[in-house]
């Protein structure tokens, strides 16, 4: 896929390598749609895209919650005209403890951001992005999904559930126009 002028979406974008991806799409002539839970990591990843001008929206909402991510599409869609890509990056780790010592809460949040999060993203964006001639869908699980970490079980759960997501992804859509890539990142700082 040839990145100027394609529109993405990027979550994850208000810090970390969601800002950075977003970032380098810009860099390269795409328009980008960061969304993020921290109103001031957009602010500052706006500030760091100055020089890009209004081919960066910012849309602050939690991929976890459906009803935000259900509006999403058209709010993008308002901004740029159509999409091109979503790249789910957005994820939370747990407290490095044992399972026993995590609260059911804990395991739920971070299930529903990285797990339910990333297909919320993919249930809402992936009707728009069949209708485009060249489409990619994004998901970055982790090496923590690939093999059991103790002190990280709720995580590792719920990036694995990211990788067979993704991987069904793929195997459905083969005869689309949409590519479906996963990401495997190791230790992030």
């Amino acid at each position: 896929m040839q990145i100027p002028a394609k529109v993405f979406v990027v979550t994850g974008a208000g810090n970390g390598i969601g800002r950075e991806v977003a970032l380098q799409l810009l860099g390269r002539g795409a328009k980008v749609a960061a969304v993020d839970l921290s109103e001031e990591g957009l602010a500052t990843t706006r500030e760091a895209a100055a020089s890009y001008g209004d081919r960066l929206s910012t849309h602050t909402l939690s991929v976890a919650d459906r009803a935000a991510v259900e509006a999403l599409p058209d709010a993008v869609v308002a901004a740029h005209g159509h999409v091109d890509g979503v790249l789910n990056i957005a994820g939370i780790i747990q407290r490095f403890v044992h399972v026993e010592d995590l609260s059911f809460e804990e395991i739920e949040r971070v299930m529903n951001v990285n797990f339910y999060g990333t297909l919320n993203m993919d249930k809402v964006f992936l009707p728009l992005l069949k209708q485009r001639p060249e489409a990619v869908l994004l998901n970055v699980s982790s090496m923590g999904g690939l093999v059991p970490v103790p002190g990280q079980g709720a995580y590792g759960a719920s990036k694995a559930a990211v990788k067979l997501l993704t991987e069904t992804l793929y195997a459905e859509l083969q005869d689309t126009s949409v590519s479906v890539i996963e990401v495997f990142p190791g230790g992030v700082g």
